[in-house]
């Protein structure tokens, strides 16, 4: 009698998941990740590129979609070393991205990407001479700018306000402390003796 569930031992081999391997559909990209901690502290959206890796099986609706370890990096070089040999002359982006900036559009987006201004910080920071070359960069140029400082003002604004609910934090504790001390120094009022 046969097993219904028979395996071959074979299956596991590293030689045949490299077969298994090559007829998948394994794409690394690199993706914006919103960094919480930059911006906490800058008071604006700050993103980080990172590394990606889609897995897709033919014909399966189904797909992996998540961070690139070190792991996919080995099991799959072919792939990482043709999106590493078109991703090399591309700087890592830290930063506000145009894309997620709401005063440009998607083919502004694209427009500024061709000539390497991919974040705010970038399009405030290029040059006038350089920006010659976009429809309205003055303006552009003008707006990223005081977007900037507005968002800069208001981490200042936010770190003066915890500044200040520490302050009164402190204040209150103090007078609680200053309210017991009086309390505690306040003289005992004896009771009179009973007189007989």
């Amino acid at each position: 009698m046969q097993s219904i569930a028979e395996s071959n031992h074979e299956d596991f081999m590293k030689t045949n998941q490299q077969a298994q391997d090559a007829t998948l559909l394994v794409k690394f990209e690199l993706r914006a990740k919103l960094d919480v901690e930059a911006t906490e502290k800058a008071g604006r959206p700050i993103y980080n590129d990172h590394e990606y890796i889609d897995i897709r099986a033919p014909g399966s609706p189904d797909n992996v979609n998540r961070p690139a370890t070190l792991r996919d990096k080995e099991r799959f070089p072919r792939h990482y070393s043709a999106f590493k040999n078109r991703t090399d002359g591309d700087e890592l982006m830290d930063g506000t991205p145009l894309s997620e900036w709401p005063l440009v559009n998607r083919s502004q987006v694209e427009e500024f990407a061709f000539a390497n201004i991919k974040t705010v910080e970038q399009l405030a920071a290029t040059s006038d001479v350089n920006g010659q070359q976009f429809m309205n960069f003055p303006s552009m140029k003008q707006k990223a700018a005081d977007w900037l400082e507005v968002a800069n003002k208001g981490i200042k604004a936010a770190d003066l306000q915890k500044e200040l609910a520490s302050r009164d934090e402190d204040i209150a504790e103090l007078k609680e402390q200053v309210a017991a001390l009086i309390e505690t120094s306040k003289p005992r009022k004896k009771k009179a003796a009973k007189k007989e």
